[in-house]
C-alpha cells in the first residue's frame, strides 16, 4: 500500500523485506498519520516500529523513554522516503499478529511489552 503525501513525487522499489511470519495479522483500522518533521529527512524501512503521540495525534518514531506519551503502538508494513516537511498517510501499520523479530527496526523491549504481536526469533 503507498504512503500518500501533498507533495507528487516517485520513487524506485527499494528491497521487498518481509517482515511478515505468519498469514494472520491485522493493520490500523483508520490509518496511520506519519509525522514527517518527527522522522525527519530520511528513509524510514519496512519493520519501523512507530508509536501514535497523544498530542498531535500523529504517528512517530518509537523512542524508549516516551512510552507514556503514546496512545497506540505499531510496525510500520511499507517503506517511506520522509523529507522531513510533510507527513504520510499510511494504512499498513501492523497492530496485530506475527512478525520476524530480526527484521525489525527499533523494536526495543519496551515496546514489545505494549503491543499484542508475537515476535519470531528464528528466521526459516
Amino acid at each position: 500500500m503507498p504512503i500518500y503525501t501533498p507533495k507528487q513525487s516517485r520513487t524506485e522499489f527499494k528491497g521487498g523485506k518481509n517482515i511478515l511470519a505468519s498469514e494472520h495479522f491485522t493493520f490500523i483500522e483508520a490509518g496511520a498519520t506519519l509525522d514527517g518533521a518527527k522522522f525527519g529527512a530520511t528513509y524510514v524501512e519496512v519493520g519501523t516500529a512507530i508509536a501514535q503521540d497523544k498530542t498531535s495525534g500523529k504517528w512517530v518514531p518509537f523512542v524508549d523513554a516516551d512510552v507514556a506519551k503514546y496512545n497506540d503502538f505499531g510496525i510500520l508494513n511499507v517503506d517511506w522516503n520522509s523529507d522531513g516537511v510533510h507527513d504520510g498517510i499510511v494504512g499498513e501499520v501492523i497492530t496485530r499478529g506475527s512478525v520476524y523479530d530480526a527484521r525489525l527496526v527499533g523494536a526495543t523491549d519496551a515496546f514489545k511489552e505494549n503491543t499484542p504481536i508475537r515476535y519470531v526469533k528464528e528466521i526459516v
